[in-house]
């Protein structure tokens, strides 16, 4: 009779245990309600209802049709596009290097390459100031060896300038996602085909493309929609007349109040990423096998499908008035992978290790070849590592007076020397905005990052949960479905749509000017969170489903299996994505320059106030802190879930 009552109170307290922990699965539904559809139905409510409450086409019409609006949203089709080609032309090189061959340091060397990615864009433009501005080092250099009376090199306010920010930001892309490509193809099939005979261009071009094309396009796809969606680069470098669809919803936000204008380009935008990110992830995501998914695959592999794709690019791109010349090398890039290419990544079962080739052994056999290898490595270093550098060394080093001086990182964050010591008293700085101090930029970036790391953690783990293992989940499939995919949503929402959004929002709640930095944060965990979720469902593939069917035949509560089966299979991915949201909050610009007051503003947009007055050692200053907290993170995550961590 003890047994039986025993067992009564272990099933009841389970079924309790079970209910408490089935109502947490919803908390991550309510917060994208809340605070990120909610936001996208007010900009969605500004684009296409009038005033008077009626459904309008007029707003969204007349902002794409505007000549102002159309020369912008030509140029950022045009940058984003020249961008993405010229990225991919810098990184195929790389990415066939680190696939085919090996030398001493090649891991490390390509982790240390792929690092720039993961500075804030900000940063980016400061490194690139140092190196290419008016008086950056190589204009510098340039102007004593020449005699020059003007710097030759000029990279503000011109299209050159903002085309090699981009590259250099997204070159990282294509060296990991390709070189990662053609390191898993098929060595059978090459060795078949090079037994045959067959050699060069030919082998390249029916055997090696066929497999890296998959990953040659999503690399493309991901460069053009960071190009496409470039705000703080642009905003930096562009000036009055070259402005992306961002800078210009910002910009009709903040200073012509027009919200019906900018929710309509932020919708249009919202489409165009929406569909572009739908291709990637189809194109990338290793769970789309084609045995799985055959008839659709037909579908878009035939000759109708083809064309209409293809056309409808083209005729997108006409109607845009994007240039000419860009519509025909599309197209024929297009052909290309239409006939050559293939549309879905390999198969796991279709991988097998190859064997890489020593650079060694290459300069006795090929030395024109090794001698390439070297200078392409040379270039790429120096490309994506000496703007980094000499922002630590703008930092610390006083050009006047020709030495390395301490005194001005301690003097921003208000450390003063006296006789007897020294005192902290941060001091406020104009430039920063009214009662703002270098050290208060400071706080606020580590509490907003400490705080979306927290909640990331906890919503990204929920989220997954929620889909994967959810018993209501699991018997419809078509709400996981879009649960799942309302997650990837707001991956493809830019930060000045979300800030947008956020605005019109809390402006509508009317939040007071002390709570000012809850929808800061709210988009800093909008932003980042999406990105646990995508660590957490891959390390969930990890776990024997099979050990979770024994602990329920013997009656544990889900609790208890979370905690003692999957907890401890996930937890690397669960690190990863938690430092890599940390990351990401103390990196983000774009919300929080359209949404911060002065008082809650953060390290990035210190920068940015000190570059716009050319405030170089204090950018440099506050930038060097930024890349050690990016760095180490990155790190971080390469080591804790190196298999969960992916763009």
């Amino acid at each position: 009779m003890a047994l039986v009552e025993k067992h009564e109170r272990t099933s009841t307290k389970n079924q309790l245990s079970n209910i408490a922990f089935n109502s947490l699965l919803l908390i991550p539904l309510f917060v994208s309600l809340l605070f990120f559809y909610l936001p996208l139905i007010f900009v969605l409510r500004d684009a296409i209802i009038a005033p008077s409450g009626v459904i309008t086409l007029e707003f969204l019409i007349n902002a794409l049709t505007s000549p102002l609006n159309q020369y912008f949203i030509q140029f950022t089709m045009n940058q984003a596009i020249i961008s993405a080609i010229i990225t991919v032309i810098i990184g195929l090189p790389g990415a066939y290097i680190f696939s085919r061959y090996q030398f001493v340091g090649d891991t490390s060397l390509k982790t240390i390459l792929i690092i720039p990615f993961v500075l804030p864009p900000v940063v980016v433009v400061l490194g690139f100031v140092l190196l290419l501005g008016p008086n950056g080092i190589l204009n510098s250099l340039m102007m004593t060896i020449f005699s020059l009376e003007n710097p030759p090199i000029h990279i503000y306010k011109t299209f050159q300038g903002i085309i090699l920010v981009h590259a250099f930001y997204n070159v990282p892309i294509v060296l990991r996602l390709v070189s990662s490509a053609w390191s898993k193809a098929n060595v059978d099939m090459e060795e078949v085909a090079t037994s045959l005979g067959s050699r060069n261009f030919h082998f390249f071009r029916y055997v090696t493309f066929p497999q890296i094309s998959s990953a040659i396009l999503a690399s493309g796809i991901l460069s053009f929609l960071y190009c496409f969606t470039s705000f703080a680069i642009v905003l930096s470098l562009g000036g009055i007349q070259f402005k992306t669809l961002e800078v210009q919803i910002y910009s009709l936000f903040h200073y012509r109040y027009d919200f019906h204008q900018a929710s309509s380009l932020a919708l249009f935008q919202l489409i165009i990423t929406s569909v572009l990110i739908i291709a990637y992830l189809y194109i990338s995501e290793p769970a789309f096998k084609r045995e799985k998914s055959t008839a659709f695959i037909r579908a878009i592999r035939s000759f109708p499908m083809r064309v209409v794709l293809i056309g409808g690019i083209l005729l997108l791109f006409l109607f845009i008035h994007v240039n000419y010349v860009l519509i025909l090398l599309i197209g024929v890039i297009g052909i290309v992978f239409w006939k050559y290419g293939r549309i879905t990544p390999l198969t796991v079962g279709e991988v097998r290790n190859r064997s890489k080739i020593s650079l060694k052994s290459l300069l006795r056999h090929n030395k024109i070849l090794f001698s390439g290898i070297i200078l392409y490595l040379t270039f790429i270093l120096i490309f994506l590592l000496s703007p980094i550098v000499l922002i630590f060394i703008s930092a610390f080093y006083d050009r006047i007076a020709g030495k390395w001086s301490f005194e001005g990182f301690f003097n921003l964050l208000g450390f003063n020397f006296t006789a007897n010591g020294f005192i902290w008293l941060p001091e406020s700085i104009p430039a920063l905005g009214a009662n703002t101090s270098a050290a208060g930029l400071i706080f606020n970036s580590l509490f907003f990052a400490l705080v979306t790391m927290i909640l990331s953690a906890f919503f990204g783990v929920l989220s997954i949960y929620a889909i994967r293992r959810s018993e209501y989940m699991s018997r419809h499939t078509v709400l996981a479905m879009i649960v799942s995919w309302s997650l990837i949503l707001p991956l493809v929402t830019s930060s000045i749509t979300i800030g947008l959004g956020m605005l019109r929002a809390f402006g509508f709640i009317r939040i007071s000017p002390q709570d000012a930095w809850i929808p800061i944060i709210l988009a800093h965990l909008i932003a980042s969170y999406p990105f646990v979720s995508r660590t957490v469902s891959t390390a969930y593939n990890k776990i024997d489903f099979n050990q979770i069917e024994i602990g329920k035949t013997l009656g544990a509560s889900r609790w208890y299996i979370f905690r003692k089966i999957e907890f401890p299979v996930i937890s690397s991915g669960i690190l990863a994505g938690a430092t890599f949201a940390l990351a990401i909050s103390f990196g983000e610009f774009g919300a929080t320059f359209f949404i911060a007051r002065s008082e809650f503003t953060t390290m990035t947009i210190g920068i940015y106030k000190f570059l716009n007055i050319r405030q170089l050692q204090n950018s440099s200053i506050m930038a060097s802190i930024l890349i050690l907290v990016c760095i180490i993170a990155f790190l971080l995550v390469q080591k804790l879930g190196k298999d969960e961590f992916q763009f």
